[in-house]
């Protein structure tokens, strides 16, 4: 059963769509295209053409104050392909990936299509009652285009390295907007956490749908959760401690294990924790067995279930080494229910920042420094 739901799960692992106004470039997305000339600026080009008053300059400019404001889609690090032509204001999104379904519904769009959604509970959960009715559309690997037509969309948003080979299908229905699943390791000389682009890709959509206040919103309610996080560890003194997120796959002692480049570890590090592994690895993650927890006498671990809720941790940890590592001995080992993903955007970060607080907080600190 958990292989199989872990094979599903990888991230790699109301109007017609002729209602919508249309761009005439996808590289013209944009509200201001240099927040640092925003406050001086009168007047700004709009992504349908027209320009807008020296009044809804202040406007901008405020949103150049929190680092929001749109840029070009051609010149965004997120995107890796984008139809000519975009809608400025979508009223039917079909999403391919269950990281675009959280976002719109945490930017209050309900998309017209949406890929294995029966999954989307089992592995997100943000806001079911909002996507529970949104139609299939097929699987996030291999989508029907049959399907999408009939949700009649007018943007379609998916990730380049699955859907790259039908972009062109795809934009045949409607215009199309393919995202980078992940960053490059380093940015600018600076670390990259898929947490880092995930905020970018909830800006970019917010840019996308007309909703850039409301994506604001957002990283503001997630910024004040990291921060509440943050408190309630420093104040029972466990800054600086060192975990591993560990995922359950369903294979004999072997898991994913979250490493240095991974939401997790921006969430760690937004919490004033130190993630294990923290080397950056492709897809955010690495295998380990049990064995590899053997030498780290200091580590917590934090290990997420793939199977129905309430298989107990000690039926899980059934492989003869671990009763020797130091973590289990030591009571450090905290079960994780399924639904924290892994690979969601900002609010599955929220939701995984408030269970890694609790989890650690339900387990003894290590007795000797690191």
């Amino acid at each position: 059963m958990a292989v199989t739901l872990l094979a599903h799960s990888h991230a790699f692992a109301q109007g017609s769509a002729g209602d919508a106004t249309t761009a005439t470039n996808a590289n013209h997305v944009v509200k201001t295209a240099d927040v640092n000339n925003a406050s001086s600026a009168t007047r700004f080009t709009r992504a349908n053409g027209e320009s807008s008053s020296a009044g809804e300059a202040t406007a901008i400019h405020a949103a150049a104050q929190t680092q929001q404001a749109c840029t070009s889609l051609a010149d965004n690090p997120v995107v890796s392909q984008i139809s000519p032509s975009l809608p400025v204001r979508p009223k039917r999104i079909v999403v391919l990936e269950f990281m675009f379904a959280e976002d719109l519904a945490a930017l209050g769009i309900t998309p017209v299509g949406m890929a294995d959604p029966e999954y989307y509970p089992m592995w997100i959960g943000y806001d079911d009652a909002r996507l529970v009715s949104v139609p299939d559309i097929g699987t996030r690997q291999e989508p029907s285009l049959e399907a999408i037509a009939a949700a009649k969309p007018d943007l379609i948003l998916g990730v380049g390295l699955r859907h790259a080979p039908i972009f062109a299908a795809l934009e045949r229905i409607a215009p199309t907007v393919l995202f980078k699943y992940g960053p490059n390791f380093t940015e600018d000389g600076a670390r990259v956490t898929q947490l880092d682009w995930s905020r970018k890709i909830l800006r970019t959509i917010g840019c996308l749908t007309d909703r850039e206040e409301a994506a604001r919103a957002v990283e503001a309610k997630v910024d004040a959760g990291f921060a509440r996080d943050a408190q309630r560890l420093a104040q029972a003194g466990r800054r600086g401690e060192q975990i591993a997120w560990l995922q359950e796959l369903g294979l004999p002692d072997r898991y994913w294990s979250f490493t240095g480049n991974s939401t997790a570890a921006g969430v760690a590090h937004a919490l004033g924790l130190e993630l294990w592994p923290a080397e950056p690895t492709r897809e955010g993650t690495s295998y380990v067995t049990s064995e590899d927890l053997l030498k780290k006498p200091n580590l917590t671990v934090l290990f997420v279930s793939a199977t129905e809720p309430g298989v107990p941790l000690a039926t899980k940890l059934d492989s003869p080494i671990w009763r020797f590592v130091p973590a289990r001995s030591a009571g450090r080992v905290g079960l994780v229910e399924r639904n924290i993903w892994g690979f969601g955007g900002p609010m599955s970060a929220l939701r995984m920042a408030d269970t890694m607080t609790e989890a650690l907080l339900s387990l003894p600190a290590p007795s000797t420094s690191k």
